[in-house]
């Protein structure tokens, strides 16, 4: 079995959060999540991101744009930590 990367990882974030991976995709996700800091930091930004979301209320919606800039500021992030 490959190990997943930072990268991969962080790409399956926010599909993980949607419930949208597969079975062994959550798994390879939570196995990858147990042993980075970088990724699980990652991961509770983007889950606080939701929470936060969704105490908007369901009215409010990020644009595609809008979660497609934040993704890659983030994923910026890691990668240079790495």
């Amino acid at each position: 079995m490959m190990t997943m990367t930072c990268q991969e990882c962080v790409e399956k974030l926010q599909p993980f959060l949607d419930r949208e991976l597969s079975g062994s995709e959550r798994l390879e996700v939570e196995r990858h999540l147990s042993i980075c800091g970088h990724c699980a930091d990652s991961f509770h930004f983007e889950a606080g991101i939701l929470r936060v979301v969704g105490r908007c209320g369901r009215a409010t919606y990020a644009s595609e744009e809008l979660k497609a800039r934040i993704r890659v500021v983030v994923q910026t992030a890691i990668i240079e930590k790495e």
